[in-house]
């Protein structure tokens, strides 16, 4: 019976490790990103929210924010010209929050167009933070500058795709 070691306990894990990390890196199967800084968060009727990742997807889930039951997927065709932008954000329920509606997010393109989303904002108060994800169809490329939930406005220049 032999003792081994796990695998980073010795220099053959460590380098075992090491190209692991280096694979999912180079094939983009990591499910783990270095977190890059993104615009601040703002407060905003009770919320805090902040973005936190700015992606480009051709099937994407179409939940509400909150997350619930909804399970509608929205799929770009392959011959399509358009894809989807995805705002990721995380919201915390202030305590000075009181239950209001909020109307959908736009995102905003750095030519003024506005892309709308078919999401929408449910019910806070259950969780006290949330992470959501909203999907904008969008022309393949498109340069989107800006994320807004009313009058709050969030600067995506930060965030990398």
């Amino acid at each position: 019976m032999s003792s081994r070691r796990g695998i980073v306990g010795s220099p053959r894990g460590l380098i075992s490790a090491a190209i692991a990390i280096l694979c999912g890196f180079s094939s983009g199967s990591l499910v783990a990103s270095t977190p890059t800084s993104g615009p601040p968060a703002q407060v905003y009727k009770g919320l805090e929210i902040t973005v936190s990742r700015l992606e480009r997807a051709t099937n994407v889930s179409l939940q509400d924010c909150p997350p619930g039951g909804n399970t509608v997927r929205g799929v770009i065709r392959p011959n399509e010209e358009n894809e989807f932008a995805t705002v990721t954000i995380d919201v915390k329920v202030l305590p000075s929050f009181e239950p209001v509606r909020l109307d959908k997010p736009v995102l905003i393109g750095k030519d003024g167009e506005t892309y709308k989303t078919a999401q929408s904002f449910a019910d806070f108060g259950e969780e006290p933070s949330y992470t959501c994800t909203f999907a904008f169809r969008v022309a393949k490329g498109a340069n989107v500058t800006r994320f807004a939930i009313e009058e709050a406005t969030f600067d995506l220049a930060t965030l990398t795709e």
